[in-house]
C-alpha cells in the first residue's frame, strides 16, 4: 500500500469543501486530478470514504473516521518542514528556560504562549527551580535564559 500526500490533501479537502471541484479550487488543481487522488487513496486503502449516490460526495462512516488521521498526518509534514526551515534560517532548535517558581503564572502563560506562536518549531523545556537556583542553572549552562521574580 502506498499513500501519497497528494491523495490526504486532495481527501482532506474534498471533505472540507464538501465537493471534488471545491477542492480542486482550493488546491489549484483540475477537478479530475482530485477525484482520480481520492480514488486511488480508497483503492490502496481498500474502503470507500465518499458516498457518490448524491449531488455532492459525503464522508462515509469510514471517511469520517479516517479525516482527522489524515489531517493528523498532513500537520506532522508541515510541522517536519517548519522544523527542517528552522535548520536553514538558524533558529534556535530547543530553548531551556529556568523560571522562578515565585513568578507569576499569569505572565509565564501568556508569555509562552506568544513564543509558541512565533516560535512553533522551537522545542521549549521549562524549569521552575526555587530562587537561588535560577541563576545557577544558567551559569551551570543547564538553562539558556533565566527569569527570577524580584518583589
Amino acid at each position: 500500500m502506498s499513500l501519497s500526500m497528494d491523495q490526504l490533501e486532495s481527501f482532506v479537502a474534498a471533505a472540507e469543501q464538501g465537493s471534488f471541484s471545491g477542492a480542486a479550487r482550493l488546491l489549484k488543481k483540475a477537478q479530475s486530478a482530485v477525484s482520480t487522488h481520492v480514488a486511488n487513496l480508497e483503492t490502496d486503502l481498500g474502503i470507500a470514504l465518499f458516498d457518490r449516490t448524491g449531488r455532492n460526495p459525503v464522508l462515509t462512516e469510514a471517511g469520517a473516521r479516517l479525516l482527522p488521521e489524515a489531517k493528523l498526518i498532513l500537520d506532522r509534514r508541515e510541522h517536519l518542514i517548519g522544523v527542517a526551515s528552522s535548520f536553514e534560517a538558524h533558529v534556535e532548535k530547543r530553548l531551556v528556560v529556568a523560571i522562578d517558581e515565585l513568578y507569576p503564572e499569569s505572565a509565564v502563560g501568556e508569555l509562552f504562549a506568544e513564543f509558541a506562536t512565533r516560535f512553533p518549531h522551537v522545542e521549549l523545556e521549562l524549569l521552575f527551580p526555587i530562587m537561588e537556583d535560577v541563576s545557577r542553572l544558567v551559569l551551570d549552562g543547564k538553562a539558556d535564559v533565566g527569569v527570577m521574580w524580584r518583589q
